[in-house]
């Protein structure tokens, strides 16, 4: 009888794990890291648009001299 309950226990665990091993879990692990990712890639445009350009202002004209229209 004490057998079979802890057969049937490891059974249920390993079912359990069995199902958590899907890509799920896996995607929801990297969500934190796409996340950062897109907000680094950002910072790093709009820094880049700032250094060639002088500001974040899109309707001001182009100033840099090196940039020509």
């Amino acid at each position: 009888m004490m057998v079979e309950r802890d057969l049937a226990q490891e059974q249920r665990e390993a079912a359990a794990r069995d199902k958590a091993d899907g890509w799920v879990s896996v995607f929801v692990q990297w969500i934190p890291s796409m996340l950062l990712s897109v907000v680094m890639l950002g910072a790093m445009m709009f820094g880049m648009y700032y250094i060639e350009h002088g500001t974040l202002d899109i309707t001001q004209p182009i100033v840099n001299q090196y940039i020509t229209q």
